[in-house]
């Protein structure tokens, strides 16, 4: 019984971590926020229960090139836009209607997608990170 009650309190906490963060995060991350109040977390646990709460539709698992997945509390479609210098990843919103204009046909129904936008920042451009 005991293991069970240690299961919820960490899927609890990691739940919590996910749905108040305002960010994007790594499972890396979760788990370092995770660690704070309950070290005895393991980096294992955090994956298995972040890809858990992914495969319920709880959150999004936005799976990134060249890099760790980050994870998003945000369920509504749409888009993100990752920064190549910095790594920060950003929500940027997009009219449910332009996802569907994509496909020429009507006959189709799109339930989820994850678009990707790749460029440099405004906070890079202006420290100069262009280079």
């Amino acid at each position: 019984m005991a293991e069970t009650n240690r299961n919820t309190i960490q899927k609890e906490i990691v739940e919590k971590i996910v749905f108040s963060a305002c960010d994007h995060p790594t499972a890396e991350a979760v788990y370092m926020r995770a660690k704070e109040e309950l070290p005895s977390i393991s980096l294992g646990t955090v994956y298995r229960i972040l890809k858990r709460l992914a495969a319920d539709g709880k959150i999004l698992e936005i799976n990134m090139q060249n890099a760790p997945s980050v994870f998003d509390k945000t369920l509504s479609m749409h888009a993100h836009f990752v920064c190549n210098k910095c790594g920060k990843v950003w929500d940027v919103s997009m009219d449910e209607n332009k996802f569907n204009a994509a496909l020429d046909d009507d006959r189709h129904i799109i339930e989820g997608a994850q678009v990707l936008f790749n460029g440099v920042c405004k906070d890079c451009i202006d420290n100069g990170s262009l280079r």
